[in-house]
């Protein structure tokens, strides 16, 4: 019986996870240099083979990032719309994407990029390129709604909520980090941010 797109998705995430903590527990250990594909897939305990079915580089999978996410499954969530609310759909999809469930990885992570400055090239291309893939679905889904048919640029608009979305997950990342100011992971804080943020904007003229 073949499995729910969901939980397919979800084993894909936890192997994507997996494969990232080991690649940032290597570097932080030995270095960039230090942490090999082969290093990094026996202390997952999957081929090398599998290791290139989720990210092409070492590099890529210290930041946790590569070109083919988010996964079709999420994209196809996203351009049929799981709520009314796309800003909040957008963040949900950008959180999954973007940011492991452990803070203590997140923390390790952005210690390790610090120390490492090149990796922070890798990591904005492919935020840059998670971004555009995001975007092209978005403008779909905006095409199709029939809601923002006043918009003179949809391409510009969809672009704009995603930079948007991705702002306030880095803001939200950050405060978890820094503040620990709750247990409960990222969400709570992007919603704080998003909530602001949708205050502010209701005030502009």
């Amino acid at each position: 019986m073949q499995e729910p797109e969901g939980l397919r998705a979800r084993k894909q995430r936890q192997t994507r996870d997996a494969i990232h903590r080991a690649a940032v527990e290597l570097a932080l250990e030995n270095g960039p240099e230090g942490a090999t594909v082969a290093a990094i897939s026996a202390r997952v305990d999957i081929s090398p083979r599998t290791f290139f079915n989720y990210y092409p580089t070492k590099e890529d999978a210290i930041v946790g990032l590569h070109e083919g996410l988010p996964s079709d499954e999420e994209l196809d969530e996203l351009r049929a719309g799981t709520s009314d609310d796309l800003i909040d759909d957008i963040l949900t999809l950008m959180i999954g994407v973007f940011t492991p469930s452990d803070e203590t990885l997140l923390e390790h992570r952005k210690a390790l990029i610090a120390k490492h400055p090149h990796l922070i090239q890798r990591q904005w291309a492919r935020m840059i390129g998670v971004e555009q893939r995001i975007a092209g679905v978005v403008a779909e889904r905006m095409q199709t709604s029939g809601a923002f048919t006043d918009l003179s640029d949809i391409d510009d608009a969809a672009r704009a909520l995603v930079v948007t979305c991705n702002a306030v997950l880095r803001l939200s990342i950050r405060k978890t980090i820094t503040e620990h100011a709750s247990t409960d992971g990222i969400r709570p804080h992007a919603d704080e941010t998003l909530h602001a943020l949708r205050e502010v904007l209701r005030t502009l003229p």
